[in-house]
């Protein structure tokens, strides 16, 4: 099975999930320690994935095989209940023992107390330094490890180098700012015939392919997480990127879609793959299909030049709640540091956590590209993320859009955004009182 094609799946979580969530957790006690070592695993472990993320049905079968004494229940759950799921579980004192989710939503599970402590375990993998950076980071709260990354993937700069020929252009030296994408989406758009210079997988608001290029050079969205974040949406970088996507919109020189108001997703990867846009901001995974036709950059090129890319992907957590301590910790150890889970992840279009290994998989400049490009992701962390970002209908979205499609003036929709985002994290935290 490979990787679903659009990260915006994660578009499918309302905001109302965050209040669901809140509400439907509240009552759960401080996240507990995880028991045992793992030594003795045995028994049943059940375990939830959710739909569009990491399928670990194969990782779990040559798990299985290699500890014959545990066996593993896998519930698949749709993207957009998956909140709701857990935390009406979590009410019920029903919870699985591990839990695979959307990455960007570990610190609501942890600030829930939805998850145990694996501190002392986790410091004891011998792979814990080799470990993607910011999927360890956003797994830590109150200086303690709650989750660990377990399939990964980022945004990325990918170049049909046959198109960049025909325009004149040098497939080695790609573009190293969003000035030079443009310049050179314009020559390729030039040719004709049906080509087009730029599309993106962007998400609401070009999250997901935007705010690499704000935090290109140090910047950030959200400030560090906790009762005191305040959203940073006026900041000179990303106003600037969001202009940059509107200049490119009215251009001409973005890939179009049917319905109004929305960057080209699927429509724009499916032309790329056919040859007929120049550049693109997106997944490795969307591309991998005709990688030989495609220069790759680690990751996506700054306003001002220099590299980001969002971390996405899933992350692993033992419960506070789970039944079977030892099993569940012995499959997530396996997981997120052998070599054998980590080829399965990279032959259904994942990279694995520990950036070494996936690093000596790798057979080609593609390959490593991709994992270079995890090696410098980032994500917000905030437990109020779909509410403030992620909602179709939350002001991130709602007000850079505007500003994309519509023409409005960036500083106004986003100081008007960042009022609005203020409001909601200030909210989250009322009510879990943190």
């Amino acid at each position: 099975m490979t990787m679903k094609t659009s990260m915006t799946r994660r578009t499918s979580v309302a905001a109302a999930a965050l209040t669901i969530a809140v509400i439907g957790l509240a009552g759960c006690s401080a996240s507990g320690s995880a028991g045992g070592g793992g030594d003795a695993a045995k028994g049943t472990v059940t375990l939830w994935q959710r739909d569009g993320g990491v399928d670990l049905t194969d990782q779990v079968k040559a798990y299985e095989k290699a500890h014959p004494d545990v066996t593993v229940k896998i519930s698949t759950i749709q993207a957009d209940q998956y909140l709701t799921k857990l935390a009406n579980s979590a009410r019920a004192g029903s919870v699985p023992d591990l839990v695979s989710y959307d990455i960007v939503n570990t610190p609501l599970l942890a600030t829930q107390g939805l998850l145990a402590d694996v501190t002392d375990k986790a410091g004891k993998l011998p792979d814990k330094g080799d470990l993607a950076p910011a999927g360890v980071a956003i797994g830590r709260l109150d200086g303690k490890q709650y989750a660990l990354p377990v399939a990964l993937t980022g945004s990325q700069m990918f170049w049909n180098k046959s198109l960049f020929e025909k325009a004149g252009l040098d497939p080695t030296k790609p573009p190293t700012s969003l000035a030079e994408v443009k310049a050179a989406a314009e020559k390729i758009q030039g040719l004709g015939g049906g080509v087009t210079g730029f599309s993106t997988l962007g998400g609401v608001g070009q999250a997901w392919t935007g705010f690499p290029s704000a935090w290109a050079k140090g910047g950030s969205v959200l400030t560090a997480a906790g009762k005191s974040q305040k959203a940073e949406f006026t900041s000179k970088n990303l106003v600037g990127m969001v202009d940059w996507y509107q200049d490119m919109w009215k251009s001409g020189l973005m890939q179009k879609t049917d319905e109004p108001n929305q960057d080209p997703g699927n429509v724009g990867q499916e032309n790329a793959l056919n040859g007929k846009v120049g550049i693109v901001f997106t997944g490795a995974n969307t591309l991998t299909a005709k990688k030989a036709d495609f220069g790759s950059a680690v990751g996506i090129p700054g306003v001002d030049g220099g590299s980001g890319s969002f971390l996405g992907g899933d992350e692993i957590g033992m419960t506070a709640g789970a039944k079977n301590s030892d099993g569940a910790w012995s499959l997530m150890k396996w997981l997120v540091s052998s070599k054998k889970a980590a080829r399965i992840d990279l032959s259904q279009g994942w990279i694995a956590p520990d950036l070494t290994v996936a690093k000596s998989l790798a057979t080609d400049e593609w390959s490593k590209d991709i994992v270079d490009t995890l090696a410098i992701g980032k994500l917000p962390k905030s437990i109020a993320y779909n509410a403030v970002i992620n909602d179709p209908n939350g002001p991130w979205a709602q007000q850079s859009q505007k500003v994309i499609f519509q023409g409005a003036d960036a500083s106004t929709a986003l100081a008007s955004a960042e009022k609005q985002a203020n409001a909601l994290i200030g909210q989250a935290y009322s009510q879990v009182g943190k």
